[in-house]
């Protein structure tokens, strides 16, 4: 099971880099956008890509032990075939120290050649066609900070950008295996239904819960509460949007 190691603080986890990220808007708090398609950065992203899977091995392996160091590749790490096929969002803090990560995420694009990790999880929820090329799956959702009104912003906001981009493309059926714990807060985000119950899965050693994303509401719910974010990103990608100020009062202080 997770094993969150409590010496480990969300202060720990997040990588500061040196970026010119923020030099279109010097005094912007958040970047938020698409990373990351197939694999492969976006132009001028390459450094925040490569950071981003610092805060990836930091969570998992660090933090939570979700993953082991002999889980990790020969660069340290976590990369795995689906960001082959996988589209990365990140959210970054203009910071003091510099750059921070403080948000990242994927969507897996089914395609045509290998199924998404819910159906090898979960194969009775599945009948053959019930899936096309068009669907996908939520994963590797990280929103680290030492404020927690500013870390649930950073999720919600991987959540508008996730959203726009699944709008923007056509994108269909959404899935993510999540721990059982996460269920409830996740409910009070978006709109989320099980496909089947929890189940041990020897790779994490913990239980985890296949779920299907409801699209059109959990739209609704997150644009409601973002007074048309979803809208805003969409018009926006690829290139980054930046949110808020930065803050001259408490590391809390809202970004969006």
């Amino acid at each position: 099971m997770s094993r969150i190691d409590r010496s480990v603080s969300n202060h720990d986890v997040i990588p500061v880099i040196g970026s010119d990220l923020f030099s279109h808007d010097p005094t912007a708090r958040l970047a938020c956008g698409v990373l990351a398609v197939d694999g492969v950065a976006m132009p001028g992203l390459e450094a925040e890509y490569a950071a981003h899977f610092r805060l990836r091995r930091k969570v998992y392996v660090e933090q939570t032990g979700q993953l082991a160091e002999s889980d990790l590749q020969s660069d340290g790490t976590d990369r795995d075939p689906d960001d082959a096929r996988s589209v990365t969002f990140g959210v970054f803090e203009n910071h003091g120290a510099g750059v921070r990560v403080v948000g990242v995420s994927r969507l897996i694009l089914r395609g045509t050649e290998r199924p998404l990790p819910v159906e090898d999880f979960c194969p009775d929820a599945f009948a053959p066609g019930d899936l096309t090329p068009r669907s996908v799956e939520v994963s590797r959702v990280i929103a680290r900070h030492e404020a927690a009104a500013l870390q649930d912003a950073v999720q919600w906001h991987l959540f508008a950008l996730m959203l726009a981009y699944i709008a923007n493309h056509g994108l269909e059926r959404t899935f993510a295996i999540i721990e059982p714990w996460f269920e409830r807060h996740l409910r009070g985000a978006i709109a989320i239904a099980r496909i089947g119950e929890p189940r041990y899965v020897e790779h994490y050693l913990d239980y985890n819960l296949p779920i299907e994303i409801d699209i059109p509401a959990s739209a609704e719910r997150v644009n409601a509460r973002g007074g048309g974010f979803i809208d805003r990103y969409r018009s926006a990608e690829p290139a980054m949007t930046y949110l808020g100020r930065v803050s001259t009062g408490t590391c809390g202080e809202r970004a969006a």
